[in-house]
């Protein structure tokens, strides 16, 4: 992949930025591993993630952040390739497709905490019973919401309407 240039001049002649200056660079796809690209541009595009990342011990050999950080500095660059956090991952197929969003929490779970509170939440499931109005809370942990997206033609879907859905009382 060649670097993108934020000022890219489209065929219409409309420039996408005023800052000339800004230059992106983009990462190898080893095989299938555009899951894992997408994971780690955003990522990269995180600004407290990548600081958090830049202030990481280098020598904690459980922790994914000194090969974000390696990354992370050649995106600054260059064009980088992946293949120490594949290594670090336990990627042995780079021509097999998997689920960006499973990526996604991997890489977190093995990041520092610093890093990772970024991208935390904590949710509380209620349950009340209907009868004698007893609760029970359970308190857990997340990296992501799935958002259901309606199956309609005709209809536009709003992320703020799939999060007002998600917490919904159900009866």
């Amino acid at each position: 992949m060649s670097s993108l240039h934020r000022n890219q001049q489209f065929s219409k002649g409309v420039s996408t930025s005023a800052a000339a200056d800004i230059v992106y660079h983009g990462l190898v796809n080893q095989g299938a591993t555009c899951y894992l690209n997408s994971v780690l541009q955003v990522l990269f595009m995180t600004k407290d993630f990548r600081e958090a990342v830049e202030r990481c011990d280098p020598h904690n050999p459980e922790c994914i952040d000194p090969q974000l950080r390696h990354v992370f500095d050649e995106l600054l660059k260059q064009t980088s390739n992946t293949n120490k956090i594949i290594k670090k991952l336990g990627i042995h197929t780079v021509n097999k497709q998997h689920d960006a969003a499973e990526y996604f929490e991997k890489i977190l779970t093995l990041t520092s905490s610093e890093a990772s509170q970024i991208f935390h939440g904590e949710l509380t499931h209620k349950i009340r019973c209907s009868h004698c109005r007893e609760e029970n809370n359970t308190d857990g942990r997340f990296w992501h919401l799935p958002l259901e997206l309606l199956d309609s033609h005709s209809e536009v879907f709003r992320v703020v309407d799939g999060i007002k859905e998600y917490f919904r009382t159900s009866r």
